[in-house]
C-alpha cells in the first residue's frame, strides 16, 4: 500500500534583496533592489531580518517589512497597509539580533522589492533583510 503524498519545500534559493547593513533613520523607509520572479516563478519565500542599533531604541516600538509588487513589469505599488508582510518590536538594546519574520510569503510571477520601515523606534536602525525562495512539491 502506497503512503499518502506529502507537500515538501524545494531547496531554498537565496534572493538578493539589496538591503544589507542599510541605515534606516527613525520615521524612514529603505527600499531594496528589484527581485525578478518572472522566470524562476518561485511560489513562496521566507523572510529573515538581522538588525542592530548604535544607540538603544525606545522599547515597544515598531519596524515593518513591506512587499512592493510590480504587476506590469515597470511600476511598483505604493507602500501601505496592503503591502505589509511582517512587523516586529526590537528590544531596547544595542545587541545584534536575527529573526525569521515569515516562513512562507506567497509569490506570483512578478517583479517585487522589499522595504524596511523604521516606524517609531527613535533611533537609526541598521538592517539586513534576507529572502529565501522555494517551491512546494509533492513527494511520495
Amino acid at each position: 500500500m502506497a503512503l499518502p503524498d506529502s507537500l515538501k519545500p524545494s531547496p531554498y534559493t537565496t534572493l538578493s534583496t539589496g538591503i544589507s547593513s542599510a541605515s534606516v533613520a527613525n520615521g524612514s523607509t529603505y527600499t531594496g533592489s528589484e527581485i525578478d520572479n518572472t522566470s524562476n516563478r518561485y511560489g513562496a519565500m521566507s523572510i529573515e531580518v538581522v538588525w542592530s542599533y548604535a544607540t538603544a531604541p525606545t522599547a515597544n516600538k515598531t519596524v515593518k517589512v513591506h512587499l512592493l509588487r510590480c504587476l506590469d513589469g515597470t511600476n511598483y505599488e505604493e507602500q501601505g497597509n496592503q503591502t505589509l508582510i511582517a512587523t516586529f518590536s526590537p528590544p531596547a538594546d544595542t545587541a545584534s539580533h536575527r529573526r525569521v519574520l515569515r516562513e512562507s510569503v506567497p509569490l506570483l510571477a512578478y517583479k517585487f522589492k522589499l522595504a524596511v520601515e523604521n516606524v517609531d523606534t527613535a533611533q537609526t536602525l541598521t538592517a539586513t533583510v534576507n529572502a529565501y525562495a522555494f517551491n512546494e512539491r509533492i513527494e511520495d
